[in-house]
């Protein structure tokens, strides 16, 4: 994967969205931030389109990433924006690349977070708005292909007793259940190459029975799982 690009699977895939809209919620926040960092920024899409849509004269916008394909690709994307995009990842890095005190807004869309770290970097009053992935999203790959959860302990409530255990104060906290409906075995096989995190061990050859099986039932149905948590700085 390099940037955030699922064009491949144009016409192959169709997947719900939640009831909320992140976007809006993000970009009803920049509109009153000043300074702000986007976590997991992917090739930076989803903040260009939020830069365009807003007045960021004055601001300072600043971003991460960990996947180093992403990075010069999220570099070249921002670069009409002046955002510096830092290498970055939560589970690898113990420090956040920001000064104590020094953000007013963080958001993160599907990006593990270290919330006490978060929480460091924002000044008082300061706002960390996420969207995440549950923990035991696609249950029915899981269960397919023997694949373990790699991050099953992430959850609403788990994130909830992160962010007040940092000093923030929760003001919203949903979760949501849709479906995702593949066109058939090829479209599901390229998803999987797309985000080879969702399925580690997966191999077309060791499989190829089950998705005989899979194809033969068409269109394929995965549950997705996806909660967001709204959270200030006390």
């Amino acid at each position: 994967m390099i940037g955030w690009d699922f064009s491949a699977l144009e016409g192959r895939l169709h997947a719900d969205e939640p009831w909320w809209n992140f976007e809006e919620d993000c970009r009803s926040a920049l509109s009153s931030a000043h300074v702000v960092a986007d976590l997991g920024t992917g090739g930076g899409e989803r903040l260009r389109a939020l830069l365009k849509e807003v007045d960021w004269s004055g601001k300072q916008v600043t971003a991460t990433e960990g996947w180093d394909p992403n990075i010069p690709v999220a570099r070249e994307a921002l670069a009409a924006w002046d955002v510096e995009v830092h290498r970055y990842e939560s589970e690898r890095d113990q420090r956040m690349p920001f000064a104590d005190n020094s953000l007013d807004l963080i958001m993160s869309r599907h990006e593990s977070i270290d919330v006490a770290e978060a929480s460091r970097t924002l000044s008082p009053g300061g706002r960390l708005l996420t969207q995440q992935v549950d923990g035991h999203d696609a249950e029915e790959i899981h269960e397919w292909f023997g694949e373990p959860y790699e991050y099953p302990h992430v959850s609403s409530q788990q994130y909830v007793e992160a962010f007040e255990a940092a000093g923030l104060r929760v003001d919203v906290v949903d979760d949501w259940r849709g479906t995702m409906e593949f066109k058939d075995v090829t479209a599901l096989v390229t998803y999987l190459a797309l985000v080879p995190w969702d399925a580690p061990g997966f191999s077309v050859d060791e499989q190829k029975e089950k998705l005989a099986v899979l194809d033969a039932n068409r269109p394929i149905q995965v549950t997705q799982r996806r909660f967001r948590i709204y959270g200030t700085k006390i």
